[in-house]
């Protein structure tokens, strides 16, 4: 396991301390099987769980791509927020899925506390449903409906591409967190959206997947 695992170095925003977090090498990474709202599961070693990067020395936490971006009010939100806490965890070891469940129960936490866009939001609560699918955790529930509730939010209320998903991608994921999710009228209505979005020319795996998930939608549907 050890061998999967290499250390980047990280400075944190609020304290402005530097630390060394743990990334799994690309070549560790062996798919086991990929669902249909694009949660991947994995033989071995899960990246997924080494996403979030959590500060030693004060405990902030976000993930890779945000950790840095803070504007200055952000800033000083969440230092208030820390202000005289103590930091008696250290993430910055080998995960287990319970501490990368933490981890990401951090960043919610934080994103949330610094008012951070809707998608933000969303996709850390998506990302957490999946580590409680990996634990066969009722809870996943839970967190689709957040995420679910957060993107069309943020489809509404933002501009695309919602991070790395385009419109396209959107309405889909819309559509499949909506048909796990057993609103199934729902679901039809984003997958049509999908499967006729001009994007989808461009989009072929999104397009397939889309058409495949609508007719189950529409077939649940009738049994309702």
């Amino acid at each position: 396991m050890k061998e999967a695992l290499y250390e980047k170095s990280n400075k944190c925003p609020i304290c402005s301390n530097s630390f060394y977090s743990k990334k799994v090498r690309v070549s560790a990474c062996r798919i086991d099987k990929r669902y249909e709202d694009f949660c991947i599961s994995y033989k071995d070693i899960n990246p997924l769980h080494y996403e979030i990067l959590v500060c030693p020395h004060c405990g902030y936490a976000a993930s890779e791509n945000s950790f840095e971006k803070l504007s200055t009010k952000e800033l000083h939100a969440i230092k208030d927020i820390l202000s005289g806490k103590v930091v008696n965890r250290n993430f910055c070891v080998e995960r287990s899925t319970n501490d990368a469940l933490d981890s990401f129960k951090l960043a919610l936490f934080f994103a949330k506390s610094r008012n951070a866009k809707n998608s933000i939001v969303a996709g850390l609560a998506l990302k957490l449903a999946w580590i409680y699918r990996e634990m066969k955790d009722e809870r996943e529930h839970d967190f689709l409906l957040y995420a679910l509730e957060n993107y069309r939010i943020a489809y509404d209320k933002e501009d695309l591409p919602l991070g790395n998903l385009n419109e396209i991608s959107v309405q889909y994921l819309l559509g499949e967190l909506s048909r796990r999710l057993h609103k199934f009228s729902d679901a039809v209505f984003w997958f049509n959206k999908a499967v006729t979005n001009p994007e989808r020319i461009n989009n072929p795996r999104i397009e397939k997947l889309a058409r495949e998930q609508w007719y189950d939608a529409k077939e649940q549907c009738k049994k309702i």
